[in-house]
């Protein structure tokens, strides 16, 4: 049996616009995402044919089926490449469940990553992954990179940006999740009153270190319906801000907060501060 351990990066989004609902159900966004170091950790162990896939995790709260974005992940390669194999799939979680991090679709690009040797060497692979990746979640393509990105469509259009600061990154999440069919939902009931980000001038700002533009545009649209069904985010980014991080905010559709700075010290006494409050507390940095 081979094992192979692969790692799972998190994102956040430092900002996000929803643009309008397709027809497909989906909605077209516009967002700055960033690959963090904090991650995932896979072990994978082909097993001899004839058996079964099995996929375990660490956290009791994961549901271990074919639900699993992972599972989903493996099934639709080996379909897609019409590739054979079982394997045990080990799921060691650093990154907090229902945050907006991204915990999910990096587990499944991970595996895809970790599956490539199997793609026909006769295909446009970066397409091809492209396409699976998005079969699986919107976040998954961005997944399969891990490289600072505009992200636009349903979650399938990248274009790679710079970042000039490797920021370290506070993460404190609430004791409860949003559903992000929910947030999206509320979202569309009131998105005509919700301030929106100048997305390409907050990528200058972070290709620049133009910390006042920066703050400026980080703006997550979704952020408003999921501090009316979880006032807590508020509450936490209000205190975020009052310890003297402007540059904060929440990413995906919650329920993590961020908090961004250069000074690494002042981050740790402040998650000592979050974590006495009894919230999940996570001190990390960008992956660039």
């Amino acid at each position: 049996m081979n094992t192979l351990v692969i790692r799972a990066l998190a994102k956040i989004n430092l900002a996000i616009d929803v643009l309008d609902k397709r027809s497909d159900g989906y909605h077209s966004i516009d967002m700055v995402t960033i690959p963090l170091k904090l991650h995932d950790s896979i072990e994978m162990t082909r097993l001899p044919s004839g058996g079964n896939t099995y996929l375990y995790c660490d956290d009791p709260t994961i549901v271990c089926d074919e639900s699993n974005l992972a599972y989903k992940a493996l099934d639709a390669t080996r379909k897609a490449y019409h590739a054979d194999g079982e394997y045990r799939l080990f799921i060691y979680k650093k990154i907090p469940v229902e945050a907006g991090l991204g915990g999910g679709s990096a587990d499944a690009a991970a595996i895809i990553k970790a599956l490539r040797p199997l793609i026909p060497g006769d295909v446009e692979n970066v397409r091809s992954e492209t396409e699976l990746a998005i079969s699986i979640g919107s976040d998954v393509p961005f997944c399969l990179f891990d490289k600072p990105a505009r992200v636009r469509g349903k979650g399938e259009q990248l274009d790679f940006i710079k970042v000039a600061t490797n920021y370290s990154v506070l993460i404190v999440k609430p004791n409860f999740g949003l559903s992000t069919k929910t947030v999206y939902e509320a979202y569309d009931l009131i998105s005509e009153s919700i301030p929106h980000p100048n997305i390409p001038e907050l990528i200058d700002a972070l290709g620049k270190g133009d910390e006042a533009s920066i703050q400026k545009n980080l703006v997550n649209v979704l952020s408003v319906p999921a501090i009316r069904a979880l006032p807590l985010i508020g509450d936490i980014l209000a205190q975020m801000r009052s310890m003297g991080f402007p540059l904060c905010g929440m990413s995906g559709t919650g329920s993590a907060s961020f908090a961004l700075s250069k000074d690494r010290k002042a981050l740790e006494r402040a998650s000592h501060v979050f974590e006495k409050a009894g919230y999940n507390v996570t001190l990390t940095e960008f992956a660039l």
